[in-house]
């Protein structure tokens, strides 16, 4: 038995091994059959585990947190006040490290 994957994907294709089979252009020989549907073909014939939902869902935060944060700089930096503005600054340099931080424990998780 062959097993080809769509590069990225959970997609995969069993042939008999000795059915004939041309690959796509974006396909490989896979090592082994997809363990589990959150798992994505990788370039090297191996799987590693979809992390797209966790990186969506990390951003999704970030840009909510990100927005809430420039609205309040830009209402204090209207009125003036310079002490909400600098203090919302330091907020949003510590989202920003906080978001790569998670963005790292993301992508480096176990494959």
């Amino acid at each position: 038995m062959k097993i080809y994957a769509v590069v990225g994907t959970a997609q995969q294709t069993i042939i008999a091994d000795s059915v004939q089979y041309n690959p796509a252009e974006n396909e490989v020989l896979m090592k082994s059959e997809r363990p589990e549907e959150d798992y994505v073909a990788k370039a090297d014939g191996t799987w590693e585990i979809d992390k797209t939902p966790q990186l969506d869902a990390l951003t999704a935060e970030y840009r909510a947190e990100k927005a809430n944060l420039c609205e309040v700089y830009t209402t204090a930096s209207m009125q003036g006040d310079t002490e909400t503005t600098q203090s919302v600054a330091a907020d949003m340099a510590d989202l920003d490290a906080w978001y790569d931080e998670e963005y790292q424990k993301i992508e480096g998780s176990v494959e």
